[in-house]
C-alpha cells in the first residue's frame, strides 16, 4: 500500500479508533514507531493517557542498535513527560549515543539516563558531554561499563566544570586511570553541583588518589565518593585522609578491594580524630589484620560521627576484635559494623559482648 494511501486514513481515523490501537501497543513502541508519523498522530498520542502517564521506560536488553537510537532520539526531543530511560545492555555505540546525545541537548524531562554495559566508548561520551554542556536537567547519568578511557573521562569532567545540574555520575569499570582521575579531581574544584561520583573498578593508583585528595580539600559539595576496586593502596589512602582531615561534606567513602594494609588502616583511624561529617566507611576485602584493626579502634574511640563501618574479610582475629570491641564501649554513634568472614574466635566474641553490654547504640 503507498503513502498516499496511508496517510489520508490516518488524518481521518477516529481518536477512539486510535486509542484501541494505542492500548495494544507497548510503551516503547509508541514512543519510537507511533510518534512522528505524521502531525494527527502526534496530537493524538500527546492526548492519550497512557502516553500522558509516561515517565519511567525500561528497555533493557532490547538490542537497540545505531537506527533504533535515532527513533528513540527522535521522539526525545519532543517528549515532555518521560523522566526515566533505561538502556541498559543494548550494544549502543558511539553513533547511538549521538543520537541520544542530540536529543538531550533539546529534551527538559529526562531526570535519569542508564547507559551502563554498553559501547560508546571515548567517541561517545564526547557526544554526551557536549550535550551536558546544555542540558539542565538531567540529575543521574550512569555510563558504567562502557570503555571511557582516560579519554572520555577527559571529556565528562570539561562539561561538568559547565554543567551544574548533575548530581550523580556513574562511571564504574570504565578503564579510567590516574590522568583521568586528575581531570575528575580539577572538575570537583570548580563544579559544586555533583554530589555523588563512582569511580569504582577502573584502573586508578596512588597518583589519582593524590589528586582527588587535593579537590576534597576545595569541593564543597560531594557527599558519596566509590573508589572501591582500584589499586589505591595504603599510599594513595594517605592522600585521602589527607583531604578527609579537610573535607566537611563528605559523608560515604567506598575504598572496598583497594589493595589496603595496616597502615592504610592507620591512615584512617588519624583522619577519624579530625573527620567529623564520614558516615559511612566501607574498606572490605582489604587486608588489614589485627595492627590494622588497632589502629581504626584508636580513631573510632574520638570519632563522632561515622555510622557505618564495613571491614569484612580483612583477616582480622581475636586480637583485632579485642581492639574493636574496646571501642565499642567508648564510642556511642557507630550503629553498624560488619566483621563477617574474618578470622573472629570465641575469645573475639567475648571482646565483642562485653563492649555491647556498655555501648546502647
Amino acid at each position: 500500500m503507498s503513502s498516499h494511501n496511508i496517510i489520508p486514513s490516518l488524518l481521518h481515523l477516529p481518536v477512539e479508533l486510535a486509542y484501541r490501537i494505542l492500548d495494544h501497543l507497548a510503551p516503547s513502541d509508541i514512543l519510537v514507531s507511533v510518534r512522528d508519523v505524521c502531525s494527527r498522530l502526534n496530537a493524538i498520542t500527546n492526548i492519550y493517557p497512557r502516553f500522558q502517564t509516561l515517565t519511567t521506560l525500561n528497555l533493557r536488553f532490547c538490542s537497540i542498535d545505531a537506527l533504533k537510537s535515532e527513533y528513540l532520539g527522535n521522539s526525545l526531543k519532543s517528549n515532555q513527560t518521560l523522566a526515566t530511560l533505561d538502556l541498559l545492555s543494548n550494544g549502543i555505540d558511539n553513533e547511538g549515543a549521538c543520537c541520544l546525545a542530540d536529543a538531550l541537548k533539546i529534551n527538559q524531562a529526562i531526570t535519569r539516563l542508564d547507559l551502563t554495559r554498553n559501547s560508546i566508548g571515548s567517541q561517545g561520551a564526547q557526544y554526551l558531554a557536549d550535550a551536558l554542556r546544555i542540558n539542565q536537567t538531567l540529575k543521574i547519568l550512569s555510563l558504567s561499563d562502557n570503555t571511557i578511557g582516560e579519554e572520555g573521562a577527559c571529556y565528562l569532567s570539561d562539561a561538568l566544570k559547565i554543567n551544574k545540574t548533575l548530581l550523580a555520575l556513574h562511571l564504574h569499570g570504565n578503564g579510567i586511570n590516574d590522568r583521568g582521575a586528575q581531570c575528575f579531581a580539577d572538575m570537583m574544584t570548580i563544579n559544586q553541583g555533583l554530589i555523588t561520583l563512582d569511580l569504582c573498578s577502573n584502573v586508578i593508583g596512588d597518583e589519582g588518589a593524590y589528586y582527588l585528595s587535593d579537590s576534597l580539600k576545595i569541593n564543597q559539595a560531594l557527599t558519596t565518593l566509590q573508589c572501591n576496586s582500584n589499586s589505591i593502596g595504603d599510599a594513595g589512602v594517605r592522600y585521602l585522609t589527607d583531604g578527609l582531615r579537610i573535607n566537611q561534606t563528605l559523608t560515604k567513602l567506598n575504598l572496598r578491594s583497594a589493595c589496603i594494609g595496616f597502615e592504610g588502616a592507620q591512615f584512617l583511624g588519624d583522619a577519624l580524630l579530625f573527620n567529623r561529617t564520614l558516615t559511612e566507611l566501607d574498606i572490605s576485602f582489604n587486608r588489614i589484620d589485627d595492627d590494622g584493626a588497632q589502629y581504626l579502634s584508636n580513631g573510632l574511640k574520638n570519632n563522632q560521627s561515622l555510622r557505618i563501618l564495613m571491614i569484612q574479610m580483612n583477616n582480622i582475629g581475636d586480637k583485632g576484635a579485642q581492639y574493636l570491641g574496646n571501642a565499642v564501649k567508648v564510642n556511642q554513634t557507630l550503629t553498624t559494623l560488619n566483621l563477617r568472614n574474618n578470622g573472629i574466635g570465641d575469645e573475639g566474641a567475648r571482646h565483642f559482648a562485653d563492649g555491647i553490654k556498655i555501648n546502647t547504640n
